[in-house]
């Protein structure tokens, strides 16, 4: 686990995002070495994309409707709880969807893992990745399903499960498949992350990938029309573009699920995901005291080790309880019994503008 070294988030050292190296003629090295790496990703891309485009490599299409849901930074831009409100709000319209995810940090082996087939959760974590147990816990009645292979899991959801369309979590770089609405999500406040591809910046692809979106959702802005959005409306003026912020929906008991304030106010933050001081700032929200906190890696899979170091830096500090995300809750959950209380923040996405067009996202294609 990480040590935060001031007790609250554990955040030091090298940031590329916000383009901290460490100074001196090493830290020149360092920054030269990432960008030229930069250069050989960057043209990887190209000739990936290239590839596809000519029609050298296929793209495949599913027997159902694809939406697809991504960006084009590494790290969070609210990719889950997005996908979450798509889901719900489809579904509340009677179409019969299911969420297909990489499934990334899970240790399930195979070709296709069904986390959920929509009326029971057949497989947790650590098995299941964090996110796509978190959308089984959150989405009765629709099926979940994780693989490297996209288009096989489209295949077995639309054979075993009968549905009618698929959203693809984190797809906007899976091109092998065809999609009928790509949306890709960018961070109101970071939105190219420092400018700079992976590895010396954050950017998975550059820039210009925003034209092959077939729509836009900036997250996390503080106003219906942040300045990226007047800069996106100016360069792609056809481009169907919604504004979003997520805002707190209550607290729920982790160990049974139940909505339920923590009866102290003091609580002692915990969170494993790419933004720490989103998670920090959002539970300032809710009225609760911070009484510490502790931040680990993004993905984290949490032991009963860490959980014991958890409760005693906790209990520590005088916290009435833990605080945690829903991510992290999932695989919090085994390990919580007998310790300080915990809850799960949930978020909900509050759309800003652009309400037309996330009406238009939630109908689904025909």
């Amino acid at each position: 686990m990480e040590r935060p070294a001031t007790g609250k988030i554990g955040l030091a050292g090298l940031s590329l995002q916000e383009d901290r190296f460490p100074g001196g003629p090493w830290g020149a090295v360092l920054k030269g070495g990432l960008l030229a790496a930069s250069w050989v990703y960057g043209a990887g891309h190209l000739t990936r994309m290239a590839a596809y485009r000519t029609g050298v490599l296929n793209t495949r299409r599913l027997p159902c409707w694809t939406l697809s849901v991504g960006n084009i930074t590494a790290g969070g831009t609210g990719k889950t709880p997005t996908v979450l409100a798509l889901a719900q709000a489809l579904f509340a319209r009677g179409r019969k969807v299911a969420v297909l995810s990489r499934g990334y940090g899970g240790k399930a082996q195979g070709p296709v893992t069904v986390v959920s087939d929509g009326e029971r959760i057949l497989v947790h974590p650590p098995e299941a990745a964090d996110e796509a147990s978190l959308l089984a816990s959150r989405l009765p009645g629709i099926p979940v399903l994780t693989g490297p292979d996209r288009y096989a899991l489209g295949m077995k959801a639309a054979a075993d499960f009968g549905v009618e369309g698929v959203i693809l979590d984190d797809g906007f770089q899976h091109v092998q498949l065809a999609r009928d609405l790509n949306l890709l999500l960018l961070d109101a406040r970071r939105p190219f992350g420092n400018g700079h591809l992976l590895p010396r910046g954050t950017l998975r692809e550059p820039k210009g990938a925003v034209a092959r979106a077939g729509g836009v959702l900036i997250t996390r802005a503080e106003s219906p029309d942040p300045q990226i959005a007047a800069q996106l409306r100016r360069r792609f003026p056809s481009l169907p573009l919604a504004v979003s912020r997520f805002v707190p929906d209550g607290v729920h008991d982790v160990a049974s699920g139940e909505k339920s304030e923590p009866e102290g106010r003091r609580m002692f933050l915990v969170c494993g995901i790419a933004r720490p001081s989103d998670f920090q700032s959002l539970a300032s929200q809710t009225g609760f005291e911070e009484a510490g906190m502790m931040a680990v890696t993004d993905h984290h899979a949490y032991s009963r080790e860490d959980v014991r170091e958890i409760q005693a830096r906790a209990r520590a500090s005088g916290a009435d309880g833990l605080l945690t995300t829903e991510k992290d809750a999932v695989k919090l959950r085994p390990y919580l019994s007998g310790g300080l209380p915990c809850g799960s923040l949930r978020l909900r996405l509050e759309i800003l503008s652009g309400e037309s067009h996330w009406e238009g996202w939630t109908r689904g294609p025909g």
